[in-house]
């Protein structure tokens, strides 16, 4: 009858040959790089090479001698003849979901772990460790069976299904000890970094809002994927330095690199960070938008793309803030353009979700319509005065019972849905409704007046700013004054 599917393998090798540039895993995010904020939260023995190497992102260098003559290892390496098996818990960068493993053991030729095996868990933050590598009150899932793994060998293990469920704690064990170089734990991000509290805004191009940096003209000497990592590039990193393309002598030539934002959203303004790049950045700079619900725009033929940051010049050592204020239009992804090569090290894309905005305006319609309730309830008369008099004492009215009104507005208000503002009981007739609707929203016109010393401010169109620099260093670039159509529903054609 052959195997059951309890039986089959949940893994296959994403590159049996260890030549492939790119892969099935390629796509994915390395969660558990220091990179974006992984960290070794406790191992159970580092004899001979401290666990942190597991995180790096640089390549493995094998061993090398230490001022005092020491063998270093670049590697996780444990003691020898353990009776159990060796372990290492690693909190990841990101919370996600896990796609597949990669793990390395060149550099470690008769040191490396006969076998390895990964277990997974979602716990809260400052959950204890024990002696054990357990978690207290936590149950760890089985990733990755135990497989033996080679010397001097990348182990791409692809899982036919990402998990489902939610991990943000991996742990590695080596049966019985041994070492791993690096460990890398491919998957996607889940749980988006929260918007700055004082702004409420995002970087919706960071890795850790889920942003993917999907297509890139050209990566020779640094990697697409360092674009969106946090943090400032530094020079003691080289390897996360930043985006950098190979050198063109074409007069006409650029580059570029498209990131998939970590959800659409209303642009505020744009970051393009040179630092570190001194000599070797690019002249200039464009940035273009579009909305798609495809990964990959290219594939779309209705997206198009609107330039949302004119090409501007760049200078070394600098981070470039550009003021786009975009209220108008929602976007899934930017293309970032250079001319004609070179380096930049980080781009941010700073704005709102589209979905807060759209809770944000269910709020507001479910708190209009509970003070119009109420202020019915409470037998406010809306009609309009026909002389100064009336008016002056139709208000001395009205402020009595608004502010009887609001405070229990206020407790309807909690209790009310956040996502639609109700609607006229279906049992009351068309007359009833009319009437409601009309008394709710002249009711809703003199509350608001009366309460509302400054008009509520709407949605901006695009603004515009001149060159200018600033004391900080940064330059305030004028935007494209292109018109855009807003786009209705779930796609957007070209104007």
């Amino acid at each position: 009858m052959g195997n059951t599917q309890s039986n089959l393998p949940t893994y296959y090798n994403a590159d049996p040959n260890n030549e492939s540039y790119t892969n099935v895993l390629s796509d994915y995010v390395d969660l558990a790089s220091a990179a974006i904020g992984a960290k070794v939260v406790k191992a159970s023995n580092e004899r001979f090479g401290a666990a942190k190497h597991l995180i790096k992102s640089s390549q493995p260098a094998g061993s090398r001698k230490n001022k005092a003559g020491e063998v270093e290892m670049d590697a996780w390496v444990t003691r020898r003849h353990n009776p159990e098996a060796d372990w290492a818990v690693i909190r990841l960068g990101s919370t996600g979901t896990i796609a597949g493993f990669d793990i390395d053991t060149r550099g470690l030729d008769g040191e490396h772990a006969a076998q390895v095996s990964i277990q997974g868990c979602l716990a809260p933050e400052g959950t204890r460790i024990d002696s054990n590598g357990d978690l207290s009150g936590i149950e760890w899932q089985e990733l990755l069976p135990v497989v033996e793994t080679a010397a001097n060998a990348r182990h791409l293990l692809a899982l036919w299904t990402p998990t489902k469920d939610e991990f943000n704690h991996v742990r590695i064990s080596l049966h019985p000890d041994g070492g791993v170089s690096r460990l890398h734990i491919y998957g996607t991000v889940t749980k988006p970094q929260e918007e700055d509290a004082t702004s409420g805004e995002l970087d919706l191009a960071l890795v850790n809002s889920g942003a993917r940096v999907i297509l890139a003209s050209d990566e020779k000497l640094g990697a697409k994927s360092n674009l969106i990592l946090p943090g400032r590039a530094t020079l003691e990193s080289p390897e996360t330095q930043g985006w950098k393309t190979r050198r063109t002598q074409a007069a006409d030539h650029s580059d570029w690199a498209i990131v998939r934002l970590g959800e659409p959203g209303f642009l505020t303004r744009i970051e393009l960070d040179t630092h570190t790049y001194d000599g070797d950045q690019p002249v200039s700079a464009a940035v273009q938008a579009c909305y798609t619900e495809m990964a990959n725009p290219e594939r779309d033929p209705e997206c198009f793309w609107y330039q949302i940051v004119p090409r501007t010049e760049l200078n070394a050592n600098r981070l470039h803030r550009i003021d786009v204020t975009l209220n108008d239009v929602p976007f899934s992804h930017i293309r970032l353009v250079t001319y004609p090569d070179g380096g930049i090290s980080r781009i941010r894309a700073f704005g709102q979700r589209v979905k807060e905005i759209e809770e944000e305006a269910a709020r507001e319609e479910a708190e209009a319509a509970a003070e119009a309730a109420v202020a019915a309830e409470a037998g406010l008369d809306v009609a309009t005065p026909t002389a100064d008099s009336d008016a002056e004492e139709a208000e001395e009215g009205v402020v009595t019972e608004v502010t009887k009104a609001k405070k229990k507005a206020d407790k309807l208000v909690r209790s009310s849905p956040r996502k639609k503002a109700s609607k006229p009981s279906k049992h009351s007739t068309a007359a009833e409704a009319s009437a409601q609707e009309s008394f709710s929203s002249r009711s809703g016109e003199i509350i608001q007046g009366l309460t509302s010393p400054v008009a509520p401010k709407k949605r901006g169109r695009t603004r515009s700013r001149a060159d200018d620099d600033t004391d900080d260093g940064s330059i305030h670039t004028a935007d494209s004054g292109a018109k855009r159509s807003r786009r209705k529903g779930k796609s957007r054609n070209a104007a």
